[in-house]
């Protein structure tokens, strides 16, 4: 009798100690739900605020999301909700960051983001992009270039640069290269997504301002395989040259207007740097021939104040011009006006066509020969 009003008592307080644990399981979950419930509010309003161009204040409500949010750090292992909070909340900060022209910390919200283990490839592959991105617009910043592009987002911010702050970004990219940053972000979104036109464009534009010509050439294959018609948002010659190449078609304007426009890209034995792969070409052979030369040069005796020739030789007082694209009806015009400066002025003058670039060497020693035997 004793034993079952003992058995009784101990299986009474078992069931109260279960039914306490069960209350406080039910708190605890409670809370959780009012926590990430508060949190998803804050998030909501923050993306709200981000639409309206609130930048500043919808950092400050992500920031809130996330005090907010119960699960942190380790965590986020738990679930894939999780993870998606997590990773959105850092991403959206960092592109608001990215807004304000805030580079620092947009990139280091894009490291937060992919540092989020569970979120999927397509997210990695949006924060690598963004951090590209920003890793080649504050280059842009460091060479004073902060132009329109594929990389810039033009908008009204308070956030500015200090003068201290621009000379440390120049350091710092003497030291790092903003521009290999990038790459190495864009070549990581290709990798996750070999479908991602974007990321093998953005990839092939880093190669050709690095001088790797080779590679920017399979970067740009893969764009146009992907699709022929795609915009060529930066004014590469390269990517035109290669849908030319591929017997593309390409509009005779957008042809003259990245060429007007185009920065020199490729970098020659001298160190300058040229804007297509034939300057490239021709500046080598003049090297290699110790043909020192001018480039771009601007003629003084011109009728035109920029009337400008590819390269001047002061040991022959020979004026050489490239024309890539001799071939198009509206850029014949312009070759007609040039060579009759030259003729007018009593210049010495070769030019190298379009025709003339499967065998360069050739052409200008060929054209040569009336000033110099090589």
């Amino acid at each position: 009798m004793v034993i079952h009003h003992i058995k009784k008592f101990f299986e009474s307080q078992k069931k109260k100690l279960q039914e306490r644990r069960k209350e406080k399981e039910q708190l605890e979950s409670f809370k959780e739900t009012e926590e990430m419930r508060h949190a998803e509010e804050l998030k909501r309003e923050a993306d709200r605020l981000a639409q309206l161009k609130q930048y500043q204040t919808a950092i400050e409500e992500y920031g809130k999301a996330l005090e907010y949010y119960p699960y942190k750090g380790d965590e986020q292992d738990l679930f894939k909700n999780a993870a998606e909070f997590l990773f959105k909340c850092n991403y959206n900060m960092a592109a608001c960051y990215s807004y304000l022209d805030n580079f620092d910390e947009s990139i280091k919200f894009f490291d937060r983001a992919l540092q989020v283990q569970m979120a999927d490839d397509e997210n990695k592959v949006r924060a690598l992009m963004g951090k590209g991105s920003t890793f080649y617009r504050k280059k842009l910043f460091v060479e004073g270039r902060y132009k329109a592009g594929a990389y810039r987002i033009s908008m009204d911010a308070d956030w500015e640069v200090s003068d201290k702050k621009a000379e440390e970004y120049k350091k710092e990219d003497q030291k790092k290269s903003y521009t290999k940053l990038a790459h190495e972000c864009f070549s990581g979104a290709s990798e996750l997504d070999k479908s991602h036109i974007e990321a093998w464009y953005s990839k092939g534009h880093m190669e050709v301002l690095m001088g790797k010509i080779k590679e920017a050439v399979q970067s740009f294959d893969n764009v146009i395989n992907l699709n022929k018609n795609y915009e060529n948002k930066e004014l590469i010659s390269l990517f035109d040259e290669i849908k030319m190449e591929k017997g593309i078609h390409v509009k005779a304007s957008e042809i003259l207007e990245r060429h007007e426009y185009a920065d020199p890209a490729f970098k020659t034995k001298t160190g300058h740097l040229v804007k297509t792969r034939a300057e490239m070409e021709i500046a080598n052979f003049l090297f290699d021939n110790s043909l020192l030369f001018q480039y771009n040069t601007v003629a003084t005796w011109a009728d035109k104040d920029d009337f400008r020739a590819s390269f001047y030789i002061p040991k022959l007082d020979l004026y050489i011009d490239h024309h890539p694209y001799s071939y198009l009806k509206e850029y014949q015009k312009v070759m007609k006006t040039k060579v009759k400066q030259y003729e007018k002025h009593k210049k010495k003058h070769i030019y190298v066509a379009s025709e003339d670039e499967k065998n360069i060497e050739e052409a200008i020693k060929l054209k040569l020969k009336p000033y110099i035997i090589l």
